[in-house]
């Protein structure tokens, strides 16, 4: 607020923007993951040592760390697609109060 305006405001194309751009990093996030969670599930049907058995938990670990990246996303999506919905409905609601 540089020009001194203090007004409250959402520029709800960007935050449209946003949320497309939360949804597509989740399918495109997805699809990476399976790509190699395939390629370490094909490693382990030739490799059986305990570097395959440290390596089976550090995957089962990272893939841990990958679900609650993809739950706080999705936690993130939700929480941006609810403020559009609420600040477009104040929009709409104050424009016929106040046309």
């Amino acid at each position: 607020m540089a020009d001194g305006d203090d007004r409250y405001r959402v520029d709800l194309d960007l935050l449209d923007e946003a949320i497309t751009a939360m949804t597509q990093f989740g399918t495109d996030a997805e699809t990476m993951l399976s790509e190699i969670d395939t390629h370490i599930n094909d490693l382990h049907m030739s490799w059986d040592s305990e570097a395959a058995k440290a390596q089976q938990l550090a995957h089962q670990k990272w893939l841990d760390g990958a679900q609650e990246i993809r739950d706080n996303l999705d936690d993130l999506r939700r929480i941006a697609q609810r403020a559009h919905t609420n600040y477009s409905s104040t929009v709409e609601t104050n424009t016929r109060m106040w046309p």
